[in-house]
Order: structure tokens, then sequence, then C-alpha cells
């Protein structure tokens, strides 16, 4: 299994100088709740790819939010409540992009659709590098956290990303390969680099933030994959 080690600055957003004070216990005078909220959440991304659910510490999400520890309990009931959010949070987004690029001004062409959606994705995980270590870690904890995000977003995810894949198999367009494995082999080979920092960085560098070099990676996913996907014309 691939060693997603991510490091906590990853997770960094730019936020005002204010923001990054710590907050004083209780909640702050004038505090905007959703910010507060999505400080929470994305703290939470950073803890529960790190250590899994088990593993988190709600105490170590509040220090890295700059709120007091208390104050979680008053956007989220509970940790598992809290697990769930911050899924929602994240693949939400996910889900978001992937729709739109199966939307998009050519979505009767199955070809085109299929290409724009792994370059979406590719974008969509160098933009959100604890995807991919948030599910190994959901995955090896297991229990009812791992079946949520499977049931309500990775089998979603699974069948929108696969639709056109079908749709060209069935115009001839494609070879008829195993739509699962097709599925696994797309979504690792385009989140792994973004998720591994560190292999990232001995192979080719830092790319992350550079969009050119980041639809550069994108072209070589697909060509490599279409070049074995595409029916070869006779002769």
């Amino acid at each position: 299994m691939p060693n997603y080690a991510v490091h906590p600055s990853l997770f960094d957003t730019k936020m005002s100088e204010s923001l990054k004070n710590k907050s004083r216990a209780g909640r702050p005078i004038n505090a905007n709740p959703e910010v507060q909220r999505e400080k929470i959440l994305r703290a939470a991304l950073a803890e529960f790819s790190v250590k899994g659910f088990s593993g988190a510490s709600v105490r170590t999400i509040a220090q890295e939010a700059s709120i007091a520890h208390g104050l979680i309990r008053h956007y989220f009931q509970s940790k598992d409540e809290l697990f769930r959010c911050a899924a929602d949070f994240l693949f939400g987004q996910v889900l978001s992009v992937l729709q739109q690029a199966a939307t998009a001004e050519f979505s009767a062409d199955p070809i085109k659709r299929l290409q724009n959606q792994i370059r979406s994705f590719v974008h969509m995980s160098a933009k959100l590098p604890y995807m991919a270590p948030f599910l190994v870690q959901a995955g090896l904890n297991g229990g009812e956290s791992f079946i949520y995000v499977v049931e309500k977003y990775v089998k979603p995810l699974q069948e929108l990303s696969l639709a056109p894949f079908r749709e060209a198999v069935a115009q001839g367009l494609l070879v008829d390969l195993e739509p699962d494995f097709i599925f696994l082999i797309a979504t690792h080979a385009a989140s792994a680099p973004f998720a591994n920092s560190a292999v990232r960085h001995a192979v080719v560098g830092d790319y992350s933030t550079d969009p050119v070099k980041i639809d550069r990676y994108a072209d070589t996913l697909i060509n490599v994959l279409m070049h074995g996907c595409l029916k070869k014309t006779p002769g």
C-alpha cells in the first residue's frame, strides 16, 4: 500500500493574521461562524488524514484551528459528526468538480468527457492533497466512518467517473477492459504524487502549485491511459 505521508504544512490555508491568532476560551466576540467552522474542518481533515479516526485528537484539531477546545462542541456534537462533516466538506468539492467536468460543452463525446474528468481529478488532487491519505486512513480504521465515506462518496464518484468509459466501450471506441480496475488505476495515479510529497520532491521537485506543470502531468496520465484503452485502427 502506498505511503501517503503528508506533512501538516500541506493543510495550511491563507488566512488573515487575526484568524491565525489563538482564540481565548469561549467563543470570540464577533467571530464569523462560517470561517470558524471551515477552520475546524480543515484542521480535522489534516488530523484524520495523518492519524485516522481512532488516533485523531479533538484537542489537537482545536489547537490547529486556533480555537478553544470546548468550542468544537458548539459546531459538532461528537467526533463522529466532525468526521462526517469533514468528509462532506472534502468530497463535496470533488463531486462538484467532476460533475462540472461531466457536463462540459463536449459532454456528448465520451472520450473527451473521460479525458476532462481525469484532468479535473488531477487538478483537484493537487488542490486537496489530503484526499488520498484521508481515504487510506479511513480504510485502515474501517467501521462506520469508512462505510459512510464509501457509500456516500466513493461509490457515486466511481459511477460518475466510469460513465463515459462505459459509453465509449459501448460505441466501440475503447477496449472493453475491467471498468473498476480503470477507476482504481486512474484515481490512484492522479492523486498519489500530490499525497506523497516526499517522493514527489525527490523524483520531480515540487510542482503542486504550478497549474502548467499539473496540466502536463494530467496530459501524461491521459496519454498513458488512452494508449492502453483506445481501440487500434486495423492497418
